[in-house]
């Protein structure tokens, strides 16, 4: 992380909780428009693999 992120996430937390939701709206506001590359199938299953082992760890953890 740069340390220009870093200091405005700095800057966000000392804002009041309406700045902040204010502030994420227009980020991903302008997030969802940039361009972005479909993700591959690889990461896809990655993604999928990761989702599953979490939720196998919550079932493990709440049969015990």
């Amino acid at each position: 992380m740069s340390t220009a992120t870093a200091h405005l996430l700095e800057e966000f937390e000392q804002l009041s909780p309406g700045e902040q939701k204010e502030f994420s709206r227009v980020i991903l506001h302008r997030t969802a428009q940039l361009d972005y590359a479909a993700p591959t199938d690889e990461e896809l299953t990655a993604a999928a693999a990761s989702v599953f082992a979490l939720h196998d760890k919550e079932e493990d953890a709440s049969a015990r």
